[in-house]
Order: structure tokens, then C-alpha cells, then sequence
């Protein structure tokens, strides 16, 4: 009960006393009626006060209780609907998970390697038709205006290494067009020129921002200075090796989707606290 309730019911217990001592005293004020009458009139009136107390209570308790009950069934409601949102987020972050595709990769550097350029470009084009779909379905979950420190840090961390990785698939997809189509030092030199010009135009007729490769624009560099063909070759099998960053990247990703799992859960059962 409320600090005024016990007011009153210390009010109650106590008047009987109170009313005894001022009918007893001797004040020189005339009291109209016997005592008797008046401590009858009393009890009367403490008969009628204590019943509506009681029931000016018991209603401020219902609503009260209702109150109480209404919030208790909106937080779990709350809580089933970000449960399912959860889950559907684990299974995205999965699938973001499993778009990084390590061994995928590594099967088609070895496929070029092996000079296999044609089975290597039907995995390859696989793989950048998985990433261009995954890159649309990310960001579903996450609301991009306001996000939280772990999904900020998350989103970072996922962004930055899928940009990587789709720029490292792009350069193996040149780098088989280069051993398929370009069998002389010219046709090398101008399948460069080419890709390099094809890129610009992309973005100047667009308007869209195309992230262009620091492995071709070296190459371009490199025929631009007069390198020969087999420094060209060298730098290719160079790039092919980079495949070993794909491998420490999502150990990264492994930590920080852990980190965004168990604060999205936490968020989630803090609802049934509030």
C-alpha cells in the first residue's frame, strides 16, 4: 500500500482515542448531544469509511493488476517477435558466413594454376553471382540509420571483407580471361588496356562507384613502363597466392558474429526484466 493508505488506516485504529480525549476534555465549548451520541455517530460513520476504503482498494489493485498484466502480455509478445527476428538473423549471418567461400576458391586458383582457366571461370562466375545476391539480402536486419555498436561493428567488419573477397574473385576471373584470350605480349598489353578502359567507362556512363582492382591497375602500370611478359605472369601467380587472406578474414568474422549473437540475445531477454 501507498504511504497515504497507511495514513488512513493509523487514522482509523487511533481516532477512537482521539475522539475519547476531546469528548473528555473540558475546553468550555458546548457539545450539542450525549456522548454517547456523538462516539455512536462515530462508529457509524468509521462503519461506512472503512467498507468504500476497502473497495476504493480493491478497484486501485485491479487496475493496478491489468496494468501490470498488459505489460507482462506486450513484453511477450515483444520477446516472440524478436525471438523469430533472431533466428532469422543466425541464419543470415550463416549465410554470410558461408558466401566466403575458402575451399571454393582455393579448387579454382589450383584449376588456373593447372591451366584449367575454363573450369576455373564456371566456379568463379558461380562465386561472384553468390556474393553480388548475398550483398542485397544483408542488410535486412539491421537498420542502417541507427546502428548498434556490435552490429556497427559487425557490419564493418563483414562489408570490408566481402569487398576484399569479391575483388580478389573479380582478378582471378581477368586473370583466367588474360591466359585464355591474350597468347601474345600484345594481346596482353591491350586485353589490359581494355579491362582498365571498360571499368572507367562503367563508372563515367553510370554514375556508380566501381571499386577497380589495385592488381590490374598494377598491371597496367607495369606494360605502361615497358615490363615484359614474364614479369606480368610472375605478378599474376602472385596474386593468385593472396587466397591465404580469406582464411585469416573470417576468423575475424567468426569473433565478431559470436560477440553480435550474444548481444542481440541478451537485448532479447532483457525484455522479460523490463
Amino acid at each position: 500500500m501507498k504511504r497515504a493508505d497507511w495514513l488512513f488506516v493509523i487514522l482509523v485504529f487511533c481516532s477512537p482515542i482521539l475522539v475519547n480525549t476531546i469528548l473528555g476534555l473540558k475546553l468550555g465549548i458546548s457539545i450539542h448531544g450525549s456522548i454517547d451520541a456523538w462516539v455512536g455517530f462515530y462508529g457509524g460513520f468509521v462503519s461506512s469509511a472503512i467498507p468504500m476504503f476497502i473497495l476504493y482498494r480493491t478497484r486501485k489493485w485491479q487496475i493496478e493488476d491489468n496494468s501490470e498484466l498488459q505489460k507482462s502480455q506486450r513484453n511477450i509478445l515483444q520477446y516472440q517477435a524478436q525471438r523469430i527476428c533472431f533466428e532469422g538473423l543466425r541464419k543470415q549471418l550463416d549465410e554470410n558466413y558461408q558466401i566466403l567461400d575458402f575451399q571454393g576458391t582455393i579448387i579454382a586458383a589450383n584449376k588456373i594454376v593447372r591451366d584449367n582457366c575454363q573450369g576455373a571461370m564456371e566456379q568463379l562466375m558461380t562465386l561472384i553471382r553468390n556474393i553480388e545476391m548475398q550483398s542485397y539480402r544483408f542488410d535486412i536486419y539491421f537498420n542502417k540509420f541507427d546502428l548498434k555498436e556490435k552490429e556497427n561493428e559487425y557490419s564493418n567488419c563483414y562489408n570490408d571483407l566481402l569487398k576484399k573477397y569479391g575483388t580478389y574473385v573479380n582478378d582471378l576471373i581477368f586473370i583466367c580471361g588474360l591466359k585464355m584470350n591474350a597468347d601474345s605480349e600484345d594481346k596482353i598489353k591491350d586485353y589490359i588496356t581494355y579491362t582498365v578502359l571498360h571499368l572507367q567507362n562503367m563508372q563515367t556512363n553510370t554514375n556508380i562507384l566501381v571499386e577497380q582492382s589495385n592488381f590490374i591497375l598494377k598491371l597496367k602500370r607495369m606494360i605502361d613502363s615497358g615490363c615484359q611478359q614474364q614479369a606480368l605472369e610472375d605478378a599474376c601467380k602472385s596474386r593468385i597466392l593472396d587466397v591465404s587472406f580469406i582464411h585469416m578474414g573470417k576468423q575475424k568474422l567468426i569473433q565478431v558474429t559470436n560477440e553480435l549473437l550474444n548481444f542481440e540475445e541478451k537485448s532479447i531477454e532483457d525484455i522479460l526484466l523490463s
